[in-house]
């Protein structure tokens, strides 16, 4: 099959996903790699256009069929219009000194300030942007129905193996780098919880038991209705010291934790002190750790991106570190063994399956009200390092791709959203031995300078444990 043939179904998953915008709260999401060094724009536009081949659903848009009884969802190639790569030159743009997250806010902000429409639009767009006289911008612009880190993955390691095989005339040994898939893991798929006690613990827990009760939020001094502050805030932190996260995990393995226990644990902490501040009493606040599905439960054509996601009432009364550390690592390994995150998947595809007989759009706002009352103080996800080297079975912060032809990858950063209901997100990945924390928060809900404040609160208070 050619990608010029290609046609496949809108997972289940990603399709439940896509409730949760509308068009008075878009969630255009982007994430781009900083390049340093000269470009050559004819070789890297081929090898885009090489690296589009292999992950055809980027050039697709989204056609609703109807076989039989139900409303079927199909990605369907796109023959007449070819997904380009869009290169610019914004050094007028870029300020002195640069600022890649506020520059990238300007940048994309018409394109953030709505949703992507993918029956008519290319559900990924990508860019090339001159910042610097030396520097430029890759960045990623896109849905969130069709990017997942597989996909990911793929695609920038073709565009980079393809062009530095055009500028130096040979290929490079990473060029089947796969990421985290390089990992020597074997599948070990996990019986979930059974969907009626699934709905009884988690999803009666947020929907009913704790929506009008003592759960907090962050406290901030005005949230005004979304539609009027459209927009998101996007934050970023950056550790060149691999010391930091090194001690930090020291600390979690001592606390026979992961660091996303410990990643967790500190932003409880400063969340907590954050809302004290401000007087609120409750420390009842639920946190949410995205996790990967891959290896826990086997994968089919419907399966989706693989993401899934366990909720903790973090609640800990204690104000030590370590506790906290335990706390969060014990809710996620009974959690995880009981086979909560699979049991998210799974209501979501019966949710889904149940309303097929409807048509996407109705569908959609029956299950956004869902979406819109699973309030959310904060969630991590850990995307771990990119292209990681991995040294007896374990990934490392040392990172196999560099760079490519004469260029080399000399930062990442991100801005994913949320939806109305969640309060703080923090996205975190290492590469080349730096480690990124990408922060968003809604406009609607927090003043620039709260953001920052909260933000650097964490920051610090991750920094203290790393001692």
């Amino acid at each position: 099959m050619t990608d010029r043939n290609f046609s496949g179904p809108l997972e289940r998953f990603t399709e439940y996903a896509m409730a949760g915008e509308t068009d008075d709260y878009p969630k255009t999401d982007w994430t781009q790699l900083q390049f340093r060094g000269p470009i050559d724009y004819a070789a890297i536009s081929e090898a885009y256009d090489r690296a589009m081949s292999r992950v055809p659903i980027f050039s697709c848009n989204l056609r609703e069929t109807r076989p039989g009884l139900i409303y079927q969802p199909m990605w369907v190639f796109n023959k007449d219009v070819k997904n380009r790569l869009t290169i610019e030159d914004c050094r007028h743009m870029a300020g002195d000194p640069f600022d890649p997250m506020d520059f990238s806010t300007r940048y994309h902000a018409h394109r953030t300030a709505r949703r992507i429409d993918p029956t008519r639009e290319f559900p990924l767009r990508c860019f090339l942007v001159r910042v610097t006289d030396d520097e430029h911008i890759f960045s990623v612009l896109y849905h969130h129905s069709v990017l997942d880190p597989a996909k990911a993955v793929k695609m920038l390691t073709t565009m980079l193996a393809e062009y530095h095989k055009l500028i130096k005339g040979v290929e490079p040994d990473w060029k089947d780098q796969q990421g985290l898939g390089a990992l020597n893991r074997q599948d070990k798929f996990v019986k979930a919880i059974s969907l009626p006690a699934f709905i009884s613990e988690q999803m009666t827990d947020v929907l009913i038991v704790n929506r009008s009760s003592t759960m907090q939020g962050i406290a901030t001094r005005r949230v005004l209705p979304s539609d009027q502050c459209k927009g998101r805030i996007s934050l970023r932190h950056v550790w060149d010291d691999p010391k930091i996260p090194q001690a930090l995990l020291a600390r979690a393995v001592k606390n026979e934790a992961s660091l996303n226990d410990l990643l967790l644990a500190g932003a409880r902490k400063a969340i907590a002190r954050w809302n004290k501040e401000r007087g609120v009493a409750s420390e009842r606040l639920r946190f949410m750790l995205i996790t990967s599905l891959r290896g826990r439960m086997p994968a089919t054509d419907e399966t989706g991106i693989m993401l899934a996601g366990l909720n903790y009432l973090a609640d800990c009364p204690s104000d030590d570190i370590d506790e906290q550390t335990r706390f969060f690592r014990d809710i996620r390994k009974d959690q995880l063994l009981r086979g909560i995150d699979i049991g998210y998947h799974n209501i979501l595809s019966v949710i889904v399956r149940m309303l097929r007989a409807l048509p996407l759009k109705t569908r959609l706002n029956l299950v956004r009200p869902i979406i819109e009352k699973m309030m959310m103080t904060f969630y991590l996800s850990n995307l771990g390092t990119m292209w990681p080297k991995i040294v007896d079975g374990r990934q490392t912060l040392d990172s196999t791709v560099l760079g490519a032809g004469d260029f080399e990858i000399s930062d990442i950063h991100s801005s994913a959203s949320l939806t109305r209901a969640v309060h703080l997100g923090l996205t975190t990945r290492a590469h080349n031995r730096r480690f990124y924390f990408n922060f968003v928060c809604d406009r609607f809900r927090f003043e620039e300078d709260e953001a920052r404040k909260l933000t650097d609160s964490i920051v610090r208070e991750l920094e203290n444990a790393a001692g």
